[in-house]
């Protein structure tokens, strides 16, 4: 199993432990790794990182822009969870990511 893959079942039991059910998006390939709800509370997209440079270095503007459409048409916020190597999780909403590539080119 790769990193990127323990990644997202260690943000799936972060969440299920503060009361989300979660659902993995396995092998879709597409811009939702995980999808949270929990009752009260509005669902959420979420595509997890683990990359040790930054949370964007795999995750450029076209992909954010897509996962933050898709969750437009859900109804749905769209996070980015970012655990680095070594690090702690981050769970970035859209309203905080950038709009432009930092440094570089879109993936």
């Amino acid at each position: 199993m790769s990193r990127g893959h323990d990644r997202e079942r260690q943000v799936r039991q972060q969440l299920e432990l503060d009361g989300w059910v979660v659902v993995r998006a396995a092998g879709s390939l597409g811009v939702v790794d995980l999808i949270a709800l929990k009752r009260g509370e509005r669902p959420r997209l979420i595509e997890v990182k683990s990359t040790a440079g930054s949370p964007y270095e795999r995750f450029g503007p076209a992909k954010r822009l897509q996962l933050a459409h898709v969750a437009d048409l859900a109804d749905a916020d769209a996070l980015l969870a970012w655990w680095p190597p070594n690090g702690e999780l981050h769970l970035i909403d859209s309203s905080n990511w950038p709009e432009r590539p930092l440094g570089g080119t879109d993936p």
